[in-house]
């Protein structure tokens, strides 16, 4: 039985994340199993990704990296730029790193995160995606959208809501440990990476998911 992923899931119900121990290959076995399906973030690439810090010249267009380098990343959710963003964002190192990972929960807000201030509702952001651009707001359904990277503000309450997620304050996660998997909810954690300007040799890897919704 897919066990591993399937517990990480229902720990992460709590705080909207979760960590355990595993290699890639199990969690994609335990994925297979749980029919998740793999959702590759950059159209005709993988869903499987290593991060590495990179300086902004070296970093693919409209990334992140792109725009900051090696320092440090502002939160965000993965593929906001894509019309059906992953439900799961699942992160693995084999080694250890000295880079935290930050995270963001909209659990104080209410599983559903409509508690979330009305501004963060109702902001109309342009999301940049090449041909396939579209208008959207960061809360969609209970579900949160948000990269500063690639969501343009065109209102008020959208730019409320940029300033408003620059100042959320993050827990770290600590890479102590070889061998260590976080699985992420994506559509209610904001993450990031912290500066990794001291640790150029840094390697994340990093797969992420849709959801079988039929067995949820």
């Amino acid at each position: 039985m897919a066990r591993m992923l399937e517990n990480l899931l229902k720990e992460s119900e709590t705080w909207g994340w979760a960590v355990g121990q595993a290699d890639l290959a199990q969690v994609r076995r335990d994925a297979t199993r749980l029919k998740w399906a793999e959702v590759p973030t950059r159209r005709g690439g993988p869903a499987l990704n290593t991060l590495r810090p990179v300086g902004r010249t070296e970093a693919e267009p409209n990334s992140l990296s792109a725009r900051y380098g090696k320092g440090a990343q502002p939160l965000h959710t993965d593929g906001a730029h894509l019309r059906h963003p992953p439900d799961i964002v699942v992160l693995a190192c084999e080694t250890t790193s000295t880079t935290p990972t930050r995270l963001w929960s909209t659990n104080r807000y209410g599983r559903f995160i409509g508690g979330l201030p009305e501004f963060v509702h109702h902001g109309v952001f342009l999301i940049t995606s090449g041909n396939d651009s579209f208008f959207a707001t960061a809360i969609e359904g209970g579900h949160l959208r948000y990269d500063p990277g690639c969501m343009i503000p065109c209102d008020a309450r959208a730019r409320q809501s940029v300033q408003f997620f620059a100042e959320r304050e993050a827990k770290e996660y600590q890479w102590c440990e070889p061998a260590q998997v976080l699985l992420i909810d994506n559509r209610r954690v904001l993450h990031a990476r912290a500066s990794a300007a001291h640790e150029p040799d840094r390697e994340i890897q990093r797969l992420t998911f849709h959801l079988n919704r039929e067995a949820s």
